[in-house]
């Protein structure tokens, strides 16, 4: 396993830009909901209006962008930090860090697409599913080349990488249920891992 660094800065202007916009555009749409404008969100983000409405046309837009930024950092992590060369299981422990810490610092938004993303259309919601099963694939193809290692038993790969997925969600969904439990992200994340390799080796 590579030593795990977090993604440097470097952001484009673009990438900036963009960013503000949804730090802005989730705030505002937790508040008010559909009636968050781009006007408002420009304000918000401190960003030119014209800047604005090449991102968010429509609230549908805010949900797909608030989407595209989770994956989109899970995805950094996963290629900074993961190395191909290691063993399925501490490649899974690590996807599962990656992923779950991402859930973990854009909780809001999380719930925010999960409370709001039936109100997509049709092209917008298969957007969002695209999204989340890309995330899937990622713990997916982790499961799969442990078994074709004998790392891991023959198990269906699918099922459980959504389950991964899910256990993620579920601490920004369920927070309060774990804390109550006395479970810190870091025991949380702790059990899941142990819970899910558990299940892979079969025992």
């Amino acid at each position: 396993m590579t030593e795990c660094r977090p993604t440097p800065p470097g952001e484009t202007e673009l990438e900036e830009m963009r960013r503000r916009i949804v730090e802005a555009a989730a705030a505002l749409y937790e508040k008010k909901g559909r009636a968050a404008t781009p006007d408002e969100i420009s304000a918000t983000a401190g960003i030119s209006v014209p800047v604005t409405y090449q991102f968010v046309k429509k609230p549908a837009d805010i949900m797909l962008l608030i989407m595209e930024r989770v994956q989109n950092r899970f995805a950094a992590g996963i290629q900074a930090c993961v190395d191909a060369g290691a063993g399925a299981e501490s490649r899974l422990r690590e996807a599962m860090a990656q992923y779950f810490r991402v859930v973990d610092e854009e909780g809001p938004k999380v719930v925010l697409v999960y409370r709001d993303s039936l109100t997509l259309d049709k092209a917008g919601r298969k957007r969002i599913m695209q999204l989340e099963r890309e995330a899937v694939e990622v713990f997916k193809r982790i499961l799969q080349e442990g078994v074709a290692a004998g790392e891991f038993k023959a198990l269906d790969s699918d099922l459980a990488a959504y389950n991964i997925v899910m256990a993620g969600h579920s601490w920004a969904l369920k927070r309060w249920h774990y804390k109550k439990r006395g479970l810190d992200f870091e025991e949380f994340l702790a059990r899941q891992q142990g819970l899910f390799t558990s299940m892979a080796r079969g025992c």
